[in-house]
């Protein structure tokens, strides 16, 4: 493999560290989300269906997460969704996520999770309690 290629991917740690930046900058912007309540009724969500996540997609906020996941369940539960849209919904629009790295995370292969999102197969229930609540160890 070639120092380019190693270079443009993002590792499971490097992921990790950002989602945990997020975090830290969402908790210390907190205080200011609470002030502009008035603000965040106007935020639409964005819904992004790119074959690939890109590192050019910004990550959405914090308010725009709890939006898209409510929204995404809501979705689910009235079955205009299947679960593994919904799945695939989750990883690139709330977590931005690739598939390899998510599966990584959440200790599945990819092609699991890729026939998870694409409603191929029929897997018991604790591998998809895996995906669909990753542990907090994983982030």
């Amino acid at each position: 493999m070639s120092n380019s290629r190693k270079s443009s991917k993002e590792s499971v740690s490097d992921v990790i560290n950002r989602l945990r930046d997020n975090r830290k900058s969402i908790s210390d912007h907190n205080d200011e989300d609470n002030n502009h309540d008035s603000k965040a009724e106007n935020i639409s969500l964005k819904v992004r269906y790119p074959q690939r996540v890109s590192k050019k997609i910004t990550p959405a906020k914090a308010i725009e997460r709890t939006r898209a996941i409510n929204q995404i369940s809501k979705q689910l539960l009235f079955g205009e969704l299947t679960q593994g849209q919904a799945l695939k919904e989750l990883r690139i629009n709330v977590l931005g996520l690739k598939q390899d790295i998510y599966a990584k995370l959440v200790d599945v292969s990819r092609k699991t999770l890729s026939d998870i999102e694409n409603d191929r197969g029929n897997y018991k229930t604790d591998i998809l309690d895996k995906v669909f609540k990753p542990t907090a160890r994983a982030f």
